[in-house]
């Protein structure tokens, strides 16, 4: 059985904020609250994590200290949605690829930066603190969308058998945001809103979409996504 290890760290934390304000493409995107703004231009241009610390630490440790921070509240929502649905959601996942889930743990920093990121090898998830009941969803929605990735990457990515592992990185990324569309109405209440992932892609997910409602076949609906691409 797959276990996890969910919790909140402040070093990994810091880490995320630092990269992914300095070195992220869409690092400053889905900001909400004005502090964040106004922390993120005080370490923005800093040249190393060092430098940025002391600032970043400070800040955090407020939200940490603050029962009603939005990261207590994830926190706190996430502990409970995991215990209640992590095995359902392995399992879940299983019969749609038809393959075991590719770790036998899964540790998942919660961030309060918007970029969630994976370390494939290490079974590392970043969880973002946000949740939105009409367009972000819960801590689970966020899980299965990762954990469909690390299904595509290894079963198929890495087979040098599969066209997926002969798609260029921009064809591969397109792919596997676009293959999350089956997270949809189907996996409620596992998950609570249906997946969207990038809208820029939505033309290949309209497509991938209505080929997994005719076949809920998962292998099948990778390689039409290839010959779309």
């Amino acid at each position: 059985m797959t276990k996890y290890k969910l919790e909140y760290n402040l070093d990994r934390d810091t880490w995320n904020w630092y990269y992914g304000v300095n070195y992220s493409e869409n690092g400053e995107n889905n900001f909400k609250a004005n502090d964040d703004l106004e922390i993120l231009k005080k370490i923005k241009g800093l040249k190393t994590l060092e430098e940025a610390e002391p600032i970043l630490r400070s800040f955090l440790q407020g939200k940490i200290d603050n029962p009603e921070s939005e990261l207590n509240v994830f926190l706190k929502t996430a502990t409970s949605q995991f215990e209640e649905l992590f095995d359902k959601a392995c399992a879940a996942m299983e019969n749609i690829t038809k393959h075991p889930i590719t770790n036998e743990e899964f540790t998942f920093y919660v961030t309060t930066f918007p970029r969630m990121i994976v370390f494939y090898d290490e079974g590392i998830v970043f969880l973002y603190t946000r949740i939105d009941n009409e367009l972000w969803g819960m801590p689970m929605d966020g899980f299965m969308h990762e954990l469909l990735h690390f299904q595509t990457d290894k079963y198929w990515r890495q087979d040098p058998e599969s066209p997926v592992s002969k798609l260029s990185e921009d064809d591969y990324f397109k792919l596997k945001e676009s293959l999350t569309v089956i997270l949809d109405e189907e996996l409620k209440p596992i998950i609570t809103l249906p997946d969207c992932s990038y809208p820029e892609f939505k033309d290949l997910r309209d497509k991938l979409h209505e080929h997994w409602k005719r076949n809920h076949d998962f292998e099948a609906l990778i390689k039409y996504g290839v010959g779309l691409l």
